[in-house]
């Protein structure tokens, strides 16, 4: 039985300039330390049809299991991208992102269902850290200018 997710977090920036940084492969890595590696990641911005097979490793600890993203639609113009994922003990996971304008910034809404058989409430926990984790991290690389 799967489990689904909703985060919401608001940014002090332009929603455009949030949807990059979001959907830039080179910032996956950095918003996901240190509890995730990720080997083999190319780089620049994710594009729809994409699909991105990973080496993942959890807290450094685990060793590396194959992961695969594929990336069944991104759209810069409506602010929105929609990951379909698996490996590493998940099942599938789909995220669903989207940005919106909220009159002084933006705000970043994602959307996670996640399945992994028996360890999907463990899986579910790990997300859940992880995408807040994400919001601290992002808002710290927008005020140093990352995604200018």
């Amino acid at each position: 039985m799967s489990r689904t997710l909703t985060f919401e977090h608001r940014y002090a920036a332009d929603p455009d300039r949030v949807f990059a940084l979001a959907t830039d492969l080179d910032t996956l890595e950095a918003v996901t330390r240190p509890w995730v590696q990720i080997h083999h990641l190319p780089s620049g911005p994710v594009r729809p049809g994409q699909v991105i097979d990973v080496g993942l490793s959890l807290f450094s600890l685990l060793p590396v299991r194959p992961y695969t993203i594929r990336i069944e639609a991104c759209d810069a113009r409506a602010r929105r991208m929609r990951s379909v994922e698996e490996g590493a003990g998940v099942r599938r996971l789909v995220h669903d992102l989207e940005v919106r304008s909220d009159g002084s910034g933006a705000c970043l809404i994602d959307r996670v269902e996640v399945e992994a058989g028996w360890m999907t409430p463990l899986a579910a926990l790990f997300a859940r850290f992880i995408y807040r984790w994400r919001h601290h991290v992002r808002q710290r690389l927008l005020h140093e200018g990352v995604a200018s």
